[in-house]
C-alpha cells in the first residue's frame, strides 16, 4: 500500500496549500479505509501432455493444460467481528477445454462474496460446490479423476459451511436462471474427523423441472500411519437426478476435443440409476509420492466400466512439483464407447503453485 506524506513550506501558496492539505487528508483517508482490506494473488500452472490409446485415428501425444488457474482472495474487516470475503478465479484451458491455447480467453471459473462470522461462512456465486468439497475432490495431479459423479463448481450457489470442535457442516441451495424454479437444487453435507480418521457424506437434491432424485455420497480416509493414508467413496444417483448428467471421462477421450467436442471414454448412462465405488491408497516418503486408485460406475442398465490409476509425484519442493501417471479403463460390452475398444492414458506433468 503507498502512503502519501505531506510536508508544508513557507512558499507554498495559501490556497494551494489548502488544496494540498485537503487532497492529502483525503488520500490518506482512502489509504486507511484500504489497509482493512488484505488481498492475495495466486496461481497454479499445471502443464504436461498425454498418450490416450482409445483405438482412434487420433490417439497421439499431446501437450495439454491440467486445469491451471489465477485467482484472487479478498477480506475486510467489518463491524461486530464479521469478516467481507471476495473471490475471483479464472481458469487458463483454451476454448476446447484441454489445451493451452495462445490468444485465447481465460475462462471464469469461482466469483463470489461473503460473509465470515460465529455462525460460520456464507457464500454466494459461482463457485466449488459442498458436494465437491466434501465427496468428490480429486485424488490425483490433473484434478479430473474419472468415474466420479457430480460436479467440481456451479454458479448461483447459495452456500453455508460451520465447523464445531470434530465436527463441520454444509448447506446449500441454487437459484439458477428464470425457469420457474426459484429453488434448482439444494445441497446437505458433513465431516466429523478424529485423529487419523475422517469420514465425510453429502446429498445432492434435483428440484428443477419434472425429474426431481437425489444423488448420494460417502468418503471415508484413515492415516494408517505418517506414510501410509487409505480411502474410500461412494456415489450413488437416482435415474431421476438429471442435474449433472454421467460420469467423469477425467482426461480420457476419444477423440480430438478441437474438432469434435468432449466425447468421453466413460459413456453417460443418462435416465438410469448410476454408483461409484472407489478405493485409494497413498503413500509418501520425504520428497516421493506414489498413489493408486480401483474404482467401479455401474449403470443399472448399460452395464459397468472400471479404472485402476497410478501416479507417481516427485516433489522439488512444497510449491513445485513432477508427476507420471497411468490409467486403464475397461468396459463391459454393453458399455462400450463408439470405438468398442477399452482405453488408457499416460501423463507427464508439472505443477507450481505460486
Amino acid at each position: 500500500m503507498k502512503h502519501i506524506q505531506l510536508n508544508q513550506t513557507s512558499k507554498l501558496a495559501k490556497p494551494a496549500g489548502k488544496v494540498l492539505l485537503f487532497t492529502s487528508l483525503l488520500l490518506a483517508g482512502i489509504s486507511a479505509n484500504a489497509t482493512d482490506v488484505e488481498s492475495n494473488f495466486y496461481g497454479s500452472l499445471r502443464l504436461g501432455a498425454d498418450y490416450v490409446d482409445s483405438g482412434t485415428a487420433d490417439d497421439a501425444v499431446n501437450g495439454r493444460d491440467y486445469l491451471s488457474r489465477i485467482g484472487v482472495n479478498a477480506n475486510v474487516q467489518l463491524v461486530d467481528g464479521l469478516v467481507g470475503l471476495g473471490k475471483i478465479e479464472y481458469g487458463l484451458r483454451g476454448d476446447d477445454g484441454v489445451n493451452f491455447n495462445q490468444n485465447q480467453k481465460a475462462g471464469m471459473r469461482q466469483i463470489y462474496v461473503g460473509l465470515q462470522g460465529k455462525f460460520g461462512k456464507v457464500t454466494y456465486g459461482s463457485q466449488t460446490i459442498i458436494w465437491h468439497q466434501y465427496v468428490r475432490s480429486a485424488y490425483f495431479s490433473d484434478a479430473l479423476d474419472s468415474l466420479r459423479q457430480g460436479a467440481i463448481r456451479d454458479d448461483d450457489m447459495l452456500q453455508w459451511q460451520k465447523s464445531f470442535d470434530n465436527w463441520k457442516f454444509g448447506a446449500a441451495i441454487q437459484t439458477e436462471k428464470q425457469d420457474g424454479d426459484s429453488i434448482d437444487q439444494y445441497q446437505l453435507a458433513g465431516q466429523y474427523h478424529y485423529n487419523g480418521l475422517k469420514l465425510q457424506v453429502a446429498l445432492a437434491a434435483d428440484q428443477q423441472g419434472e425429474n426431481t432424485g437425489n444423488l448420494y455420497g460417502l468418503r471415508g480416509w484413515y492415516d494408517i500411519s505418517k506414510n501410509f493414508t487409505v480411502s474410500a467413496f461412494y456415489h450413488l444417483a437416482e435415474e431421476d437426478f438429471d442435474i449433472y448428467k454421467g460420469n467423469s471421462s477425467g482426461n480420457v477421450r476419444l477423440v480430438s476435443a478441437k474438432e469434435s467436442g468432449k466425447v468421453g471414454g466413460v459413456t453417460a448412462c443418462t435416465d438410469e440409476e448410476r454408483s461409484t465405488v472407489g478405493f485409494y491408497g497413498k503413500w509418501r516418503q520425504g520428497n516421493n509420492q506414489v498413489h493408486a486408485r480401483y474404482a467401479v460406475n455401474a449403470c443399472d442398465i448399460s452395464g459397468d466400466v472400471s479404472s485402476v490409476k497410478v501416479e507417481y509425484i516427485h516433489y522439488l519442493s512444497k510449491k513445485f512439483r513432477l508427476w507420471a501417471s497411468f490409467e486403464q479403463l475397461d468396459n463391459d460390452d454393453t458399455r462400450q464407447p463408439s470405438t468398442g475398444e477399452n482405453m488408457s492414458e499416460m501423463q507427464l506433468g508439472v505443477r507450481f503453485d505460486f
